[in-house]
């Protein structure tokens, strides 16, 4: 049976006036992975001009493509809330190199249906397909059959109180979180229909709330219901820092690895914004098998450093994750620098 090496990581957002070594020590990981992606966290462009009203906004010049070709990644995500951070020019920009130089793109486009269109490889007779989603959107990110954007996946909250107010006034109340029915519809259908021209289908996930762990009801929702299609695993990112690893029907779901690398320092970011990891795993067709994770520094102006398995970040990343995951019953096991990763026994 045909096998494949399998690698992802973080949100990137390469600032850098120079990207040679943009991945330090983690480049040749990538670069030695048969089959790789990661979420592409803005614009490269030269072009554009900051996207009105919006308060934080992203962009990397041109030559930071050069550190992406540099560690061989096959494909990248774009449905995200910083893509068109610059505006249309500067996605289209993005869109163009990306594809000038071979690397796959999923997530965004010009118009709805280039936007939900899946990315597919083929590597040792094994043939594996991307999706790509949002559920953060700003307001003119989403992509309609005229306007360019991002394949949006709407999420709802709503507030329940399970107390009475007035006998105990000030309780915070318990947020409830739901996808747009419609929009789960979409989700399976896009699904179903790839599964039936790949052997396996990876999600990517743009969702969470920011410098929160917190998995919320829309996230097991769609990722459930991903699964229930055909797909074989999804991974999320947006957070900023780690959050849970499921496993559901014997498929990982990922629900955050945190910034990989991620060249500016917002206000609201902390230490924990360091913490970040790697995922690995063997593909074959049917699905993903000996997932394993490599602890990393996240890169902020610097490469991004693999820890090494004495390193105190490296204990603290493992056990930050085992509680983040621990409601799920998934199980962390470190192995010489590598940490395997199982589901439920």
């Amino acid at each position: 049976m045909s096998n494949i090496n399998f690698l992802t990581g973080g949100d990137v957002a390469p600032i850098r006036n120079t990207a040679a070594g943009m991945f330090g020590d983690i480049g040749p990981l990538f670069e030695r992975a048969d089959l790789s992606f990661f979420n592409l966290e803005l614009p490269l462009s030269d072009r554009g001009e900051p996207f009105r009203g919006k308060a934080i906004v992203h962009h990397g010049k041109t030559l930071n493509i050069d550190g992406l070709i540099e560690a061989g990644v096959s494909c990248v995500n774009l449905a995200n809330n910083h893509i068109l951070d610059y505006g249309e020019e500067a996605m289209f920009d993005t869109m163009e190199l990306l594809d000038w130089h071979g690397i796959g793109r999923f997530g965004a486009g010009r118009h709805f249906d280039e936007a939900r269109k899946a990315h597919i490889v083929e590597k040792n007779g094994l043939r594996v397909g991307f999706l790509g989603y949002s559920t953060t959107l700003p307001t003119g990110f989403t992509a309609t059959a005229d306007d360019p954007g991002v394949n949006a996946l709407r999420a709802r909250t709503a507030f329940e109180n399970k107390v009475s107010l007035i006998e105990y006034p000030g309780t915070a109340p318990h947020i409830i979180s739901w996808t747009e029915p419609a929009d789960l519809q979409r989700l399976r259908e896009d699904v179903t229909t790839l599964r039936q021209q790949v052997d396996v289908v990876i999600i990517y996930m743009h969702w969470g709330t920011s410098m929160s762990p917190q998995v919320h009801d829309f996230q097991r929702e769609m990722g459930k219901a991903a699964i229930d299609a055909g797909a074989h695993a999804l991974f999320g990112g947006h957070q900023h820092v780690m959050s849970a690893i499921e496993f559901y029907k014997g498929c990982p779901i990922v629900h955050g690895s945190a910034n990989l690398l991620f060249d500016t320092w917002t206000s609201f970011f902390t230490a924990e914004t360091l913490k970040s990891f790697l995922f690995g795993a063997t593909l074959d067709k049917s699905g993903l098998h000996d997932c394993y994770l490599l602890p990393i520094t996240t890169g902020v102006d610097v490469p991004p450093r693999l820890l090494p398995g004495d390193d105190p970040q490296w204990q603290a990343i493992v056990t930050d994750l085992q509680n983040h995951s621990r409601r799920f019953d998934t199980r962390l096991v470190g192995r010489d620098g590598a940490v395997a990763v199982h589901g439920p026994a």
